[in-house]
């Protein structure tokens, strides 16, 4: 009985270590959030059909580059490349200074509702290595500026209360984890899925570093639609679908063109990556497109089957710039009038007859077309009957004896005629919406200048039409 009474003690110092050990062990497992992968025998290799449908669908997304580098006027990562030593401080030093007061989300998010637009993909990480999330695998983060908050996740709750497909953009290509590591300095979008080399507070190699990063985005917030890769990502996007296996991918799965839009109709997801002028990241004196080309654009990238993703670069204060501001406005307005035209739209046989674009649409056996084009200015006006009109012809086209024609967003509905030749089509704007110039001389016997306008594009709806296939 002694000998007991001598290990008790003994017996109960070694279950409370072992307790403390296990409650330490639990409370470390808890913190690191172990994701649950499906086995990768199990994983399909590919974007999920139905989400593929949604994305085209979709049409019109709003991209946005932003970063510390914002602060100095730069394209977003890129000085970085055969950059000095010293330049390379500087620029990691612009982190340390990154306070943007302005920025309001719900904002954003507003306009890009406003403009027609109805996914988003925003920033998380680009090449540089800044993460503008809360993460655990690096310490270059927005977290760690004066800011201070987790930005990702302000914007997928601003846009996700505006009803948007939420994605991200991830740069598998990591000019910090070469900078921090001494790893070789490569091409800065070249990821080093094989470097073993520790980086960040968990010292992890650098394909855990980045899986644990994707893991991070994909279950922290929220429901995400898409991940965008930019650079090679088979490791990555392969772990996205053993995380959410309905995630969609965008660059990494389907073609994603840079600032061109394909000569050809594709029938199958692709997105053109255009810019609201030439840099990605916001420059102070940019040299803008026009709203209308932008309309024109996104016109040509939905006739051939795509989606335009247009890109903003906030001020380093969080704000949009007041041009890109205006450029959504009117793109807002066009959406607003002749939206329909590029909404859940296909490719029709051809995508356009001379400067006549078109789209199409199906609803069981009706088909409804979209002949989108602008309209001519005649001082005498079209026909002696409006200032503005246009007739065309389509031979693509059979008109049917259920068949009408209007102009989006117009009262009234258009005169047209069929015969062998093709569909004859004649409309008119008598439309208010906006006061513009005129696009020539003064009228003729006129005291004006001036027109009903904008001077954009016009979408004329052909409904229960049929195809001339030859």
């Amino acid at each position: 009985m002694k000998g007991l009474k001598r290990l008790f003690p003994l017996a109960a110092v070694i279950l409370i270590f072992n307790f403390s050990c296990s409650t330490k062990n639990s409370s470390e497992r808890k913190a690191e959030s172990p994701v649950s992968l499906i086995p990768e025998d199990q994983v399909r290799l590919g974007n999920d059909p139905e989400k593929t449908q949604i994305f085209r669908d979709a049409g019109l997304g709003l991209f946005i580059h932003w970063g510390p580098n914002s602060q100095i006027g730069s394209e977003i990562s890129w000085p970085l490349y055969h950059a000095s030593d010293e330049f390379i401080k500087k620029y990691y030093g612009l982190a340390k200074t990154f306070n943007p007061v302005h920025f309001d989300p719900a904002a954003w998010a507003r306009l890009a509702k406003r403009a027609g637009m109805e996914y988003v993909v925003f920033t998380a990480k680009h090449h540089d290595g800044f993460c503008m999330f809360d993460t655990k695998y690096s310490d270059f983060k927005i977290t760690r500026t004066p800011y201070g908050k987790d930005i990702v996740a302000q914007v997928m709750n601003a846009f996700r209360k505006e009803g948007f497909l939420l994605g991200l953009y991830y740069s598998p290509g990591d000019f910090r984890y070469h900078y921090e590591t001494g790893v070789a300095k490569q091409r800065i979008t070249t990821p080093v899925f094989d470097s073993k080399a520790p980086f960040g507070p968990l010292h992890k190699s650098f394909l855990a570093y980045e899986q644990g990063q994707v893991e991070e985005l994909l279950t922290k917030y929220g429901n995400i639609f898409m991940l965008w890769f930019d650079g090679k990502c088979e490791p990555l996007k392969k772990r996205a679908w053993r995380v959410r296996q309905d995630i969609f991918i965008g660059r990494g799965e389907i073609p994603t063109p840079e600032q061109e839009i394909p000569g050809k109709a594709a029938d199958y997801a692709w997105e053109s990556c255009m810019t609201t002028s030439v840099q990605w990241s916001y420059q102070p004196h940019p040299n803008l497109r026009t709203s209308k080309e932008v309309i024109q654009n996104l016109i040509k990238i939905r006739a051939r089957g795509g989606n335009m993703l247009l890109n903003v670069g906030p001020k380093p204060d969080g704000e949009f710039a007041e041009a890109d501001k205006a450029i959504l406005m009117d793109l807002g307005l066009w959406m607003m009038m002749y939206g329909e035209a590029v909404r859940k739209v296909r490719p029709w046989i051809v995508t356009n007859e001379g400067d006549v674009w078109l789209t199409g649409k199906k609803n069981g056996e009706k088909v409804t077309l979209f002949a989108i084009t602008n309209f001519h200015y005649d001082e005498k006006g079209v026909s002696g009957e409006q200032f503005s009109g246009r007739r065309f012809t389509l031979k693509s086209v059979k008109a049917t004896d259920q068949t009408e024609v209007s102009v989006l967003s117009q009262a009234g509905k258009c005169r047209w005629r069929q015969d062998r030749n093709g569909l004859h089509i004649t409309a008119f704007n008598r439309h208010t919406v906006q006061m513009i110039a005129y696009p020539g001389k003064q009228l003729a016997g006129k005291h004006r200048n001036w027109s009903w306008g904008p001077d954009w594009p016009v979408a004329v709806k052909i409904t229960n039409v049929k195809p001339v296939i030859k």
